[in-house]
C-alpha cells in the first residue's frame, strides 16, 4: 500500500477519535511533510527507524521548533501504531527508538491593556454600543457588526479558543446563572462564565436578535448570510478589526486567549482556576503565563520592599 492511501485512510480514522479539528489537521500536515520527504509513490514498507530518525533530524537542521518536532514525532509515532494493529506493518519501527527534543518555551503573546481597550472602543463604536447603556435596541440594526464585538468579548472574558467561540450552540447558554457550557480540546467539557452586566445583556439581546432573525441552525454566532460563523471568518474579523483599531502587528483569537489568562494572572488568580478555565490537561500548560505577569511581580516586590525594613 501507499504511503498517501495509508494516510488517508489514517486521518478517516483519527475523525472518529476524540481530537479537536486542529489537531487532526496539524498531525494530517505532519504526515504529508513526512510522505513528501520519503516519496509521495513509496510504499509503507519503506517506512523503518532509520528513515523517520533522519526525517526528524531534517526538520531540525531545517530550523523547526522542539515543539514542532516532537508533535511531527506524535503524529508519526500514532501512524505507525495504527499500521501495526491494521496489520499492514508487522513490526513498529518505533520500537526502541529514542529521539531527544530539547524544550523550547516561547513565551505567548498577548495584548496590553491600552490595546485591548482600543480595540474593544473601536467594535464598541462601530456596533453602536455603549458599555454604560443598557438598552441594545440598536442590535438589529447592526448584527453583523455585534457578532465581532460579541466573539471578541467572550474570548477575553473567558480565554475560550476560537473553535469553542464559534461553536457555543444556544442551549449551550445559560444566562441565569452566567454560565456557558464548552465542549473543548479532546472533548473535555467545561463551564465558562460571563463576569459581568455588560456582557451578560449584551448575550441576552443577541439571543434575541437571533430568535427574531428565525435562524434554522443551532449556533449562537452567524455571519452575513445567517450561516453558523467559521473559526477562519472570526481570525479575518479580528485581523481586520485590530488593524482599523490601530493596533501595531496581526492579531489573532489565540492572543486573546493569551490575554485573558494574562489580565487573571495580574489579578492575583489563582493558576489552577485559571487552568479550570482555560481547559487545559496539565497545569505545565498553564505555568507558561507566570512568566509573563512581570508587571505584577513588579508591584508586589515593590510594596513588600525588604531592604526598605532595614534603612
Amino acid at each position: 500500500m501507499h504511503i498517501r492511501k495509508a494516510r488517508a485512510r489514517y486521518v478517516r480514522w483519527l475523525l472518529t477519535r476524540d481530537l479537536s479539528p486542529h489537531t487532526i489537521r496539524a498531525y494530517d500536515g505532519d504526515l504529508a511533510c513526512f510522505e513528501r520527504y520519503i516519496g509521495t509513490r513509496a510504499q509503507i514498507a519503506a517506512i523503518d527507524r532509520e528513515s523517520l530518525i533522519s526525517f526528524l533530524e531534517g526538520q531540525k537542521e531545517a530550523g523547526l521548533s522542539p515543539a514542532s518536532r516532537k508533535r511531527r514525532a506524535s503524529a508519526l509515532r500514532g501512524f505507525c501504531r495504527w499500521m501495526v494493529s491494521e496489520g499492514f506493518l508487522e513490526a513498529d519501527p518505533w520500537e526502541g527508538a529514542s529521539i531527544v527534543f530539547g524544550r523550547s518555551r516561547t513565551l505567548p503573546r498577548f495584548l496590553a491593556a491600552h490595546e485591548l481597550d482600543r480595540l474593544l472602543t473601536f467594535l464598541r463604536a462601530t456596533a453602536e454600543m455603549d458599555p454604560g447603556d443598557r438598552d441594545y435596541a440598536s442590535i438589529p440594526s447592526r448584527p453583523h457588526e455585534t457578532t465581532t464585538l460579541l466573539a471578541v468579548a467572550l474570548m477575553v472574558a473567558t480565554g475560550v479558543r476560537v473553535h469553542e467561540v464559534v461553536g457555543i450552540k444556544c442551549q449551550d447558554i445559560d444566562l441565569p446563572s452566567r454560565a456557558i457550557r464548552l465542549l473543548g480540546k479532546g472533548g473535555r467539557e467545561r463551564h465558562v462564565y460571563l463576569t459581568n452586566d455588560w456582557i451578560t445583556d449584551l448575550t441576552g439581546a443577541y439571543l434575541e436578535t437571533r430568535s427574531t432573525l428565525d435562524l434554522s441552525h443551532p449556533y449562537l454566532l452567524f455571519n452575513l448570510r445567517y450561516q453558523p460563523l467559521t473559526t477562519s471568518a472570526m481570525r479575518a474579523r479580528l485581523a481586520k478589526a485590530a488593524s482599523a483599531a490601530g493596533l501595531a502587528g496581526h492579531v489573532t483569537p489565540h492572543m486573546l486567549r493569551h490575554t485573558a489568562a494574562t489580565q487573571l494572572i495580574e489579578a492575583g488568580v489563582d493558576i489552577r482556576y485559571i487552568q479550570r478555565l482555560l481547559g487545559h490537561a496539565s497545569l505545565s500548560t498553564t505555568e507558561i503565563y507566570t512568566h509573563v505577569s512581570d508587571g505584577a511581580l513588579k508591584r508586589v516586590v515593590s510594596n513588600a520592599d525588604v531592604l526598605g525594613r532595614f534603612a
